[in-house]
């Protein structure tokens, strides 16, 4: 069983671009895109405010060691701009939507911030190294964070390695080998945060399709657990589940002077189809009964089995009219030999007992109401059915 987990677990992994760290079906990875957005725009809130916050206490340390005027001056406005654009950012963020347009929000934000660290180069006088240091750690810290996409993180990787080391090379006053040195430190410091960020993108998109496939399994063990094995109607523990949800929509549809109906069916002489054709052929009368129902209800109604030849059948938003129209459209083709199941050489027909759900009404109190009018149906001859309307006041 292990096994088996893992080579399709290995299998679903090829469906990630290697390098890109991307899904290869555009639509898995934009609906990846959209499950992370939440996520990733609480990370860029809290790097934001650390920065906003952060940054008077760089404004205070800068006049160590940057030139004197006018560099000052600049630098000033420089951090200015910083704080700002964290500002901005963090007005905008809370209300981005679409994976797309925060792509574009971040990557021009850290556009400008790169931009702003390159001017910034020019006001260090002897301490350019150590400005550099700072410098390799942000880019390492941005890259891994997976804020940004791989392709995004590559063109920001590539544009700020070839500015920088011209700075080294052309504008800065060193020797050879700090010019080698810091070349090859923003040559690699960019690459490995390149890496770490395909590695972070692909471990991403791995646990997504983990968790995918845990909700997947769930989804079926649910599925599993709701559904009869014989007929695939829904069970006894749906109908308990559900309930909660039907008393909510019997206060709403009471507004709207509409209602839902419970209806009790018990299938007439299931026994004697047992005794005298078999349990085989027993199976097969439920499975069309169900299969009747079903394709005489709408979408949004429901049949559950409740055992043995007991079922319920939940119709929501109609009246007592249309409920009614409903079961006896259901007779009818009963009666018609509707079942059409070869090794019968009679109809098999079905009892009803009708009830409206009340307000007020618990799980145990409709389904009794509802047992009652089809008891009543039962002791009148079968094949009929009964209403009852409880206390309802439109009744």
């Amino acid at each position: 069983m292990a096994t088996e987990q893992s080579d399709s677990i290995d299998l679903k992994l090829q469906h990630i671009k290697r390098f890109f760290a991307v899904f290869i079906d555009s639509e898995k990875e934009t609906c990846f895109r959209q499950e992370a957005l939440p996520k990733q725009r609480r990370l860029v809130f809290k790097l934001c405010t650390f920065l906003a916050l952060a940054m008077p206490v760089f404004m205070i340390t800068d006049y160590m060691i940057v030139k004197p005027e006018p560099w000052s001056t600049f630098l000033l406005v420089q951090r200015l701009v910083q704080i700002g654009s964290c500002l901005i950012l963090l007005s905008i963020l809370p209300r981005v939507r679409s994976s797309s347009f925060y792509d574009v929000l971040v990557f021009i934000t850290l556009f400008v911030f790169f931009v702003l660290l390159e001017m910034g180069s020019f006001t260090f006088v002897d301490d350019y190294a150590l400005y550099a240091l700072f410098d390799i750690i942000i880019i390492i810290s941005l890259y891994a964070s997976g804020i940004l996409s791989v392709q995004l993180s590559l063109i920001l990787c590539v544009y700020h390695s070839l500015v920088a080391i011209l700075i080294v090379l052309l504008v800065k006053n060193l020797d050879v080998h700090t010019q080698i040195v810091m070349t090859l430190g923003y040559v690699f410091s960019n690459g490995a945060g390149v890496m770490l960020a395909i590695a972070q993108q692909r471990n991403a998109r791995q646990q997504f399709l983990l968790q995918y496939s845990l909700r997947e399994k769930t989804r079926q063990l649910k599925q599993l657990a709701y559904r009869d094995s014989l007929t695939n109607a829904l069970n006894r523990r749906a109908f308990q589940d559900h309930f909660r949800n039907i008393e909510k929509m019997a206060v709403r549809m009471q507004t709207d002077h509409k209602n839902q109906f419970l209806i009790a069916a018990d299938i007439d002489h299931f026994k004697a189809v047992n005794d005298s054709f078999g349990h085989d052929v027993g199976d097969k009368v439920l499975v069309a009964f169900i299969t009747l129902v079903e394709a005489n209800i709408r979408p949004l109604d429901n049949v559950y089995r409740f055992g043995g030849e007991e079922f319920m059948i939940l119709l929501q938003d109609c009246d007592s009219d249309i409920a009614i129209k409903r079961i006896e459209q259901i007779m009818r083709l009963l009666n018609d030999g509707g079942l059409k199941v070869e090794e019968l050489d009679h109809p098999v027909t079905c009892s009803f007992g009708i009830t409206p759900i009340l307000v007020t009404d618990t799980m145990d109190s409709v389904c009794i109401r509802a047992d009652e009018a089809l008891y009543l149906a039962k002791n009148s001859g079968r094949n009929q059915y009964r209403f009852n309307p409880g206390s309802d006041p439109k009744a």
